[in-house]
């Protein structure tokens, strides 16, 4: 929270990001949010109001409802779909180029813009491979402990 406000006043600077990291990034649903598929290709996405004192005080006076609903178009559902961890960015860039014709640059500015208003808005997070992990051979990743010590 305190770094939020520092970053809001400008008084921190957010942590840089290479650009091969951001590639190699796992994109996350966030698990509150539920979403569903209509004909048309688009998501819904129902958000759930936060369950703090003031927000649920503060809907009861103004009758404000439980719950968002965010619709994304057949391209953003599709994105949407494929943040579920076991795709990483540069995946989702290539399967964009492939199914909608894109080059590379326009599929990588346009998926960076979408992947970060919805890390903003807090309906994704990241998961960003730690170096040290990338670098080992599977065998001990997958059973480590059965690695000599």
């Amino acid at each position: 929270m305190l770094n939020k406000v520092l970053y809001a006043l400008k008084l921190k600077k957010r942590p840089d990001v290479d650009r091969s990291k951001v590639l190699k990034a796992f994109p996350l649903r966030n698990q509150l949010i539920t979403w569903e598929l209509d004909d048309k290709g688009e998501a819904s996405l129902v958000i759930p109001q936060k369950d703090k004192f003031w927000v649920r005080v503060t809907s009861k006076l103004f009758m404000l409802p439980d719950k968002r609903v965010v619709v994304l178009d057949s391209i953003g559902a599709y994105v949407w779909q494929m943040c579920d961890g076991k795709h990483t960015i540069s995946q989702i860039i290539k399967a964009l180029q492939k199914k909608h014709q894109l080059t590379r640059k326009e599929a990588e500015t346009s998926l960076f813009t979408f992947v970060q208003q919805l890390g903003k808005r807090n309906f994704i997070q990241f998961a960003i491979p730690n170096e040290a992990e990338a670098q080992k051979p599977a065998q001990q990743k997958r059973f480590g402990f059965l690695a000599k010590r």
